[in-house]
């Protein structure tokens, strides 16, 4: 899909109620168009905007009436004019105003933009046709290298701990939390953080949750935590995990931040995705201060892409959306799109505007089939490795020489991995090259398209028409041997004249 994306930047307050807007459109043909323009919202327009709380379109409606006009207005609908099914317009918002900047603790994520030519605003966060997310630019340098499908997966950490009652909270289902998200996550590999749980590896618990993002045998990608939250006094978020004895364990943002701060290197890096099914998790109230955690994750450890709810949300809508949006993830790899078609069906939730999504991936996916910016990673290759191996056995059981050939690049790659060095990644590139040459011969596809696209090779009958010296006259040989019935008969004409007939045998 070619990249199409509309990024507004509203920079640091320049007087009494007005903050510079700069918008950045790059368009699919490679071209980037600039515009400037002036927010204005004064004390009367945010006195409106608290009123509004509650009602999240008049409230999108309120932010979008004074974002979308002058040149921000007319570069938009001329940007949207140009949008197609194959280059969808991606509205990227950014807000660079200074912490303690009043433009930060609103409610971005009901933006409402005018996308219709009849006037009518619509509400960006669940509007298929514009792809929305929250831009937030960071300089962690951190490696977060480009995956594929089959680099997905998921460490689901879920807490409900029997004493949770004490900070005036309810329990809930674990069990079935639980098997609704396994629903959704479907061929998605995943391991469990809870407690009595069948098939949990350990407690929802932080001193869990680094061991085994540090000790795993392949790196999780996705990181899902259904669990109670709350936006304290000072701005700080905290979590509600629980002890292996089901007790309140309370995770702060600075804690979880901190502990994922020492996690990932060159080999392996931080789940490249977070999915926070927690209350207030993204309260947009919490940028004066510390910052919300769905925020921090991706300003603070450079992760590409966070899920996380700005206000209260409930178990049943935490649930329905997670169940649809892992469903439309596995689909496209958009992160923006899946959020926004996982809303589809709930608009009478009254807690369905809460979720946010915080991302730096601009108009990228946060995984791809398509290999045309991207190498194979390692999760492929070993994939690819071993249904290769596999079809080698079939289709060339006696080809020696060939199975030494892809025995030796394999063992190349094995040396290779993880490694660093230009001689060493040359090497596995050249063994790639060399095992791309050996499918294509036996299969007749790609390595790439058996390894990363999931293409099955042409069908293939493990059948020999050879009986040795036996003879073709057994059944199972028939099919065979054929087409010369015509000679048989005309041979037992003659052998019917003379008990002696002479046949010329000739090998090709």
């Amino acid at each position: 899909m070619n990249v199409f994306e509309f990024e507004i930047t509203i920079q640091s307050k320049s007087g009494d109620s007005s903050w510079p807007i700069v918008v950045r459109c790059k368009q699919p043909d490679g071209l980037t168009i600039h515009s400037k323009e002036t927010l204005q919202l004064n004390q009367e327009d945010l006195n409106k905007l608290t009123q509004q709380q509650e009602n999240e379109r008049e409230y999108g409606t309120h932010l979008g009436k004074a974002l979308f006009r002058g040149a921000v207005y007319d570069t938009f609908v001329r940007a949207l004019s140009k949008s197609s099914q194959d280059s969808l317009l991606r509205i990227l918002l950014s807000i660079e105003a200074a912490d303690n900047d009043p433009i930060k603790t609103l409610h971005w994520e009901r933006l409402c933009a005018p996308i219709d030519a009849d006037g009518s605003w619509h509400l960006l966060a669940r509007n298929q046709r514009v792809p929305f997310s929250l831009y937030i630019p960071t300089i962690i340098d951190r490696r977060f290298p480009p995956i594929g499908r089959r680099d997905l997966r998921a460490l689901v950490l879920v807490a409900s701990p029997s004493n949770i009652g004490k900070f005036q909270l309810a329990p809930f289902d674990v069990e079935a939390v639980l098997s609704g998200v396994k629903e959704a996550l479907g061929e998605i590999p995943y391991e469990i953080l809870a407690n009595d749980v069948a098939g949990a590896i350990g407690p929802p618990t932080l001193q869990e949750l680094s061991k085994q993002l540090t000790n795993a045998k392949k790196p999780y990608t996705l990181l899902h935590f259904v669990a109670h939250g709350k936006l304290l006094d000072n701005g700080e978020t905290v979590l509600y995990w629980a002890k292996a004895d089901n007790q309140v364990q309370p995770v702060t943002g600075e804690e979880l931040l901190s502990e994922l701060k020492n996690i990932g290197n060159y080999q392996r890096s931080l789940p490249h995705f977070t999915f926070l099914c927690t209350c207030e998790s993204a309260d947009p109230r919490a940028e004066v201060g510390l910052g919300g955690l769905g925020q921090r994750l991706v300003r603070n450890l450079g992760m590409p892409a966070v899920v996380a709810m700005t206000r209260k949300v409930s178990v049943e809508t935490g649930l329905a959306l997670g169940q649809n949006f892992y469903r439309r993830l596995r689909e496209s790899g958009e992160v923006d799109t899946a959020l926004q078609e996982a809303t589809a069906g709930l608009s009478k939730r009254h807690d369905i505007a809460v979720p946010a999504l915080f991302s730096r991936l601009g108009g990228r996916p946060l995984f791809s089939d398509r290999l045309d910016d991207r190498e194979l990673t390692d999760e492929e290759i070993e994939y690819g490795i071993e249904k290769l191996s596999k079809l080698l056995a079939e289709r060339a059981p006696n080809a020696s020489v060939l199975k030494q050939r892809f025995k030796t690049q394999v063992e190349t790659l094995k040396d290779t991995r993880g490694a660093e060095s230009r001689t060493a990644r040359e090497q596995r590139q050249q063994a790639i090259v060399e095992i791309d040459h050996l499918c294509d011969q036996v299969l007749e596809i790609s390595f790439d398209a058996l390894s990363a696209l999931g293409k099955q090779p042409p069908e293939y009958k493990a059948e020999c028409p050879f009986p040795g010296l036996s003879s073709f006259a057994e059944e199972q040989y028939h099919k065979f041997f054929f087409g010369r019935d015509e000679l048989i008969r005309d041979l037992q004409k003659e052998l019917a004249k003379d008990n002696f007939l002479a046949v010329k045998l000739f090998s090709i």
